[in-house]
């Protein structure tokens, strides 16, 4: 019966659209994906449709046209950057001739630092000469003290200052260290001469004279810096201390 069933299909089919199962060699409709009779795959796989790819950039190799984007927005960065750099750099330059006048040359520099600190002993030194012009002993040991320990206290913001100077400058800054560590030495010897009840109006007198001498031993070095901040085109009322600004004009 199967035999009358194949030949049935055949007699109501086209011979021209048929062809015959490769497999058991059964006649197949053109067409047809498997045969009736065994079941065997009758597409030809050298006709099935290749499937489409579609390449997918690799991340590590961009196409030409994000490569060279990326190129560009890249060197536009650094351009960028360097444009910021600059400014920032001018800017801060600007700051720093606000904040400390032109502020090029070493002696100027120091000064900057020095004087603020320097000046404050005009007040120390003021101290003990009132105290020595009465008859309080006590008074003027105190006082002694009190400014020999502001010498001991400010001694190494002041050196730091004077170490930062170079050229010629230099050699002023360390005179007026020296000044300083003599005025430490009278206000010793002042405040001994107290404590045993002496007063400036008598045996203290001399030590008193000395401060007065260093203090203009240290206005006349302090103008031969003002000289030095010449030099080196700096304007020295833009970094002396008030109290030495008219000393030195």
């Amino acid at each position: 019966m199967g035999d009358g069933h194949s030949l049935a299909m055949t007699l109501t089919m086209d011979t021209g659209t048929l062809h015959r199962c490769k497999a058991c060699g059964s006649l197949v409709e053109a067409g047809s994906n498997f045969c009736s009779e065994c079941g065997t795959r009758q597409i030809d796989e050298e006709h099935r449709p290749e499937p489409v790819v579609t390449p997918v950039p690799d991340a590590d190799h961009p196409p030409a046209p994000v490569l060279l984007m990326l190129i560009v927005l890249a060197a536009a960065g650094l351009l960028l950057a360097l444009a910021v750099g600059v400014v920032l750099g001018s800017v801060g330059d600007d700051l720093g001739d606000i904040a400390g006048g032109d502020g090029d040359g070493d002696a100027a520099d120091a000064m900057d630092d020095f004087g603020p600190v320097a000046e404050d002993w005009r007040d120390k030194h003021q101290h003990v000469a009132d105290e020595a012009s009465g008859d309080d002993a006590s008074g003027l040991a105190v006082a002694a003290n009190d400014a020999a320990a502001w010498i001991e206290v400010n001694e190494p913001d002041l050196r730091a200052a004077a170490d930062s100077a170079d050229g010629g400058s230099a050699s002023l800054y360390d005179d007026l260290m020296g000044i300083f560590e003599r005025r430490a030495e009278v206000l010793a010897s002042i405040e001994t001469t107290a404590a045993a009840g002496g007063t400036g109006l008598g045996a203290a007198a001399d030590e008193l004279g000395e401060l007065d001498v260093l203090d203009q031993q240290a206005t006349a070095t302090t103008c031969d810096i003002a000289d030095v901040m010449r030099s080196e085109g700096d304007e020295p009322a833009d970094h002396l201390p008030s109290s030495m600004r008219a000393a030195c004009a």
